[in-house]
């Protein structure tokens, strides 16, 4: 069922030509373009006002508004609305480039003292539908949205686009000892393909068979399935594209085992107190330990989201001990959306 949400015109221009973009590095994805090799410095997008279609044109044909060169990765022009700049500045590392076309992003959304839900296990909602729909855009963006098995038991969710336009991602679950139950809705609706991946030492033998379902045997370490070896099992399927949707306990193996090239950490105006923690880390020893990733600032209805960028200059800083940047540096707040 589509729940679309409604969309301002700068909305409407970047959410197209965003899709457009997508189905571009789908394309170079299934045709394997090697470093180098693509022509993609000479394929540019067209936004159509009249009737908000995408055009692929070359990029030397008059005004574009978007391209893609494969040694510097995405353009935007200059001359597009302040907040469709803001909105392809935020999705557009999804999409990855011919560099570099794989891309592991994870979002949270927490109170301002950190809970992702009460400590009953409510969690709806947390944050606003702002930032709801974002969330559908990430699902969108990438070919495959990750959660745990207790998400898919706490929550019951569905996990596709059906607040924005555009395909549903494959829905993985992480569920190691095979324990999400046959008829939960997400194993029967349809909706979406979907991959329950279980540790290579289960016994699947009383497992039924699930239309539209696929069992796919993981390593583990003896506790849980290490993330690397479930995105080497994803890459494997051609998935290069990852959205961690959840729970806190998955996003943080994930970020533990730096698997994540974005975290994004959506936070409301609301206090919980004693509830389910948000992201769980090792605590570091000094605050010149702390990491201090690369960030922006994105205003979303009442929430405020940050969008950080992990790279190994962040795990070689914490290394290192490395001086604090000053905060006179960092970036400025930029208002997406209204607040009430």
């Amino acid at each position: 069922m589509s729940e679309q949400l409604t969309e301002s015109p700068a909305e409407q221009q970047a959410w197209a030509l965003l899709m457009a973009a997508r189905s571009l590095m789908d394309e170079w994805l299934a045709n394997d373009v090697s470093h180098g090799s693509s022509n993609a410095g000479d394929i540019a997008l067209r936004y159509s006002h009249g009737d908000g279609s995408v055009s692929r044109v070359s990029a030397s044909e008059g005004q574009v508004h978007l391209r893609l060169q494969a040694d510097s990765g995405w353009h935007q022009a200059d001359d597009l609305p302040v907040e469709t700049q803001h909105l392809l500045e935020l999705y557009l590392p999804i999409l990855g480039t011919p560099l570099q076309p794989a891309h592991v992003v994870a979002h949270l959304g927490q109170s301002v003292d950190a809970r992702i839900a009460t400590c009953s296990g409510d969690a709806f909602f947390v944050t606003g539908e702002e930032n709801r729909k974002h969330l559908h855009r990430l699902r969108s963006l990438c070919q495959a949205v990750v959660v745990g098995a207790g998400t898919i038991t706490a929550d019951d969710p569905q996990l596709t686009t059906r607040a924005v336009r555009g395909e549903s991602p494959v829905r993985v679950i992480i569920d190691p000892a095979a324990r999400v139950p046959a008829d939960t809705r997400i194993l029967n609706d349809g909706q979406a393909s979907t991959w329950l991946l279980h540790d290579s030492k289960t016994d699947l033998s009383a497992c039924p068979e699930l239309p539209g379902c696929r069992r796919i045997a993981v390593e583990s370490d003896g506790k849980a399935l290490e993330p690397r070896a479930i995105l080497a099992v994803l890459a494997d399927q051609g998935i290069r594209r990852v959205f961690v949707e959840g729970g806190g306990v998955t996003v943080s193996r994930f970020f533990n085992a730096r698997c994540l090239h974005r975290l994004q950490i959506a936070t409301a105006p609301v206090l919980v107190g004693d509830g389910v923690p948000a992201l769980q880390i090792p605590g570091a020893q000094s605050m010149l330990q702390a990491l201090r990733p690369a960030y922006k600032l994105y205003r979303m209805g009442e929430d405020v989201m940050w969008d950080f960028e992990l790279d190994d200059n962040l795990w070689e800083g914490r290394a290192h001990e490395a001086e604090v940047s000053s905060a006179a540096k960092g970036p400025s707040v930029t208002r997406l959306w209204a607040g009430r």
